[in-house]
């Protein structure tokens, strides 16, 4: 499961410009695709959401519904439609699920 929740982690902060602080994810997640923004931040304060293109776009969906159905494997098959991911610099990485 480690490995998922890295690859995540990898594929958000690759995104974004190399030394932030902190990022967010938050996804909604169903059958038909995901809803996804990102925003991270700076040292100096500063706040992005940079546009995010096809490419990044596919590769959050699959990092996440890799973490999804894994999620769901150890839950009784109960998978998250929600949730916020936040990496923070020193590799912090925490993940808040919605039903």
């Amino acid at each position: 499961m480690n490995d998922l929740y890295l690859r995540l982690g990898r594929t958000m902060a690759n995104i974004c410009k190399p030394g932030f602080h902190q990022a967010a994810l938050l996804a909604s997640v169903d059958e038909e695709g995901a809803a996804l923004q990102l925003t991270y931040s700076l040292d100096d304060g500063s706040e992005w959401e940079p546009e995010l293109s096809e490419e990044d776009r596919q590769e959050l969906r699959l990092a996440l519904t890799a973490v999804r159905h894994a999620q769901g494997q150890e839950d009784d098959g109960k998978v998250w439609k929600t949730c916020t991911v936040v990496l923070t610099r020193g590799g912090g990485f925490e993940m808040d699920v919605g039903y």
